[in-house]
């Protein structure tokens, strides 16, 4: 048996005995090794998409919504580069990602061979760990290295903090086996391999915290993107009866009750943003989405305390002057103990439940706009369901009107790199791994963006909604300065596709149901979400109404924050 196929046979057992369950695979000559033994293992589940990009972001959707890492296996040359963008992605993300680039032997690099390209830390530094072992050889010892390889990349990509990792694996000829031989794996004893953990607190860091809310008068809880925020949902709730108001966006997945969900809008109310601003932030979490929230935290900034167990330094704005590397549960729930008179909490709770009683009857009386379609999927969406939130409009609608609730879906969201490709696939992803129904919110643009990633709905037999917000384009751009300049904005910016997105269902085999009223938003979204077959829901609404549907909410919540008391819309 030949040393390529004995490798592959030997490093694919050690994945799977190291916890590896699934890989996406895209179909190449130079990959057959590793793609074979892949197939063969009864332990791991084999995802072939046709679509490098796509099954990069799949796989990343997959990873973002089991927390254990997903292999990605391609040929060589620009195949590998396919993956480039899903990879940035998981490294700013924390997603667990081992991606196996199949490579071109060193004699046949720098020669003009076919289909060979410098493939050398092709990710730069948007990798945990990389590593090129060289072709496999009969050295002594060769399955104990080859199993101590698969054990350390799937350990460094499992974390903490936990990213993707690159194994560049050259193979030469023959990279099939012959008929009838079917390569066994190696043994090989190897210690077992030690995750560290998030480190806890030291008495140090938990009496900082305790001192500074205990001479704070105007504390609050910041939180943003999270995957594992739920596990902290009790303490922040103590938090919040203890007298600290928290302002917890929905990727947090801490927008529960007793925190505040409309401050997107009430901060946008300059008096008001003036009027209460802290003397103590405490963040955990990713950098906030919301614009105007990141934009009162940095105008006259308090002491900031930034709890970060992944390192990840997310303080664009350098306001943090503390960064403690930690377990946040330890640290919030010695903070909870701290009470405090609860004026200043109960003035966030007052003006939340104006601000979301004032966007409801704006949401209710304006034009169908984002708004609506969040406030929409807030009432029709099941216990245990999981909402895939886009990038660009529409993660910041859901930050804007989404109410605190009891019954939240988990919410996930590409939003290390922020970008718009690959959405669709990494949503497909997501449903891929279950339980529970799985609802993508995504743009017009980022639909077009990624529209091979619906192939894998039929392909690997995934059931998903697929909500389309389609303002036109670039919606976003409308509420940007660009937007003045009327000469170029359409071309540039706004880039409206004029697709019909009946025919995209139809090529890719989905339901579709096109939604023009808010009236009828609940009911198509609820029969969307309950049939067993995939439906893909346009909802179509003008830029102009977007833009005038927002103004109309801010201006709203700004009547409530200043009288005290609720405004009907148009008030």
């Amino acid at each position: 048996m030949h040393v390529t196929h004995r490798f592959a046979a030997t490093f694919v057992d050690e994945l799977a005995a190291a916890g590896l369950r699934e890989v996406c695979i895209a179909p190449g000559s130079r990959s057959a090794p590793l793609a074979m033994a892949f197939a063969r293992h009864p332990g791991i589940r084999v995802l072939v998409h046709i679509d490098e990009r796509s099954g990069s972001f799949f796989g990343l959707g997959l990873a973002k919504a089991s927390g254990r890492p997903v292999a990605l296996l391609c040929t060589s040359g620009t195949a590998a580069a396919e993956f480039h963008p899903a990879v940035i992605e998981a490294f700013h993300s924390r997603t667990p990602l081992l991606v196996l680039t199949a490579d071109r032997p060193p004699e046949l690099r720098e020669v003009g061979a076919n289909q060979a390209i410098d493939q050398a830390r092709l990710y730069g530094g948007a990798v945990r760990w990389h590593f090129d072992p060289g072709p496999p050889s009969d050295d002594a010892g060769g399955a104990r290295a080859w199993r101590r390889l698969a054990r350390r990349a799937l350990a460094e990509a499992a974390g903490p903090p936990a990213g993707p990792v690159h194994l560049n694996l050259p193979f030469r000829e023959p990279l099939t086996p012959a008929l009838g031989e079917l390569p066994e794996p190696e043994a090989a004893h190897l210690p077992r391999a030690v995750l560290t953990g998030t480190p806890a607190p030291g008495e140090q860091e938990v009496a900082l915290v305790a001192e500074a809310l205990e001479k704070a008068a105007r504390p609050v809880l910041v939180a943003g993107g999270m995957r594992d925020g739920a596990r902290l949902a009790g303490v922040v709730a103590a938090l919040a009866a203890a007298g600290v108001p928290v302002l917890a966006e929905p990727t947090s997945q801490l927008r529960l009750p007793g925190t505040v969900s409309a401050y997107e809008a009430l901060l946008r109310d300059e008096s008001w943003a003036a009027e209460h601003r802290p003397d103590l932030v405490l963040r955990v979490g990713a950098t906030p989405t919301s614009r105007p929230l990141n934009q009162w935290l940095a105008a006259e900034p308090a002491r900031t305390v930034l709890i970060d167990p992944d390192r990840s330094w997310s303080d664009p704005d350098v306001l943090a002057g503390e960064v403690l590397r930690c377990d946040p549960l330890p640290l919030l729930t010695a903070a909870a103990g701290v009470h405090r008179p609860p004026d200043w909490a109960d003035e966030w709770a007052a003006a939340d439940r104006s601000a979301a009683g004032a966007l409801e009857e704006e949401v209710r009386a304006g034009p169908l706009h984002e708004g609506a379609v969040v406030r929409s999927l807030a009432r029709v969406l099941p216990a245990g369901a999981t909402l895939f939130v886009g990038s660009s409009m529409p993660i910041r609608a859901v930050d804007a009107f989404w109410r605190a609730s009891a019954e939240n879906p988990r919410f996930l969201a590409n939003r290390g790199a922020s970008g718009i490709d690959g959405l669709v696939s990494t949503g497909l992803g997501v449903a891929a791994a279950g339980p529970g129904p799985t609802v993508i919110l995504l743009g017009d643009l980022s639909l077009y963006h990624d529209m091979n990633g619906l192939l894998a709905l039929r392909r690997h037999g995934v059931r998903a909604t697929v909500v389309v917000l389609d303002n036109g384009g670039g919606g976003i751009f409308a509420f940007l300065p660009q937007a003045a300049h009327e000469d170029v904005f359409e071309d540039l910016f706004l880039t409206p596709l004029g697709l019909r997105f009946e025919d995209v269902a139809r090529l890719y085999g989905l339901d579709y149901c096109d939604v023009r009223e808010s009236s009828r938003l609940d009911g198509a979204l609820g029969s969307a979400i309950a049939s067993e077959r995939s439906t893909l829901v346009r909802v179509g609404f003008s830029v102009e109404d977007s833009v005038r549907g927002h103004r109309a909410c801010w201006a709203a919540v700004a009547r409530v924050s200043r009288s005290g008391r609720p405004a009907g819309p148009g008030a």
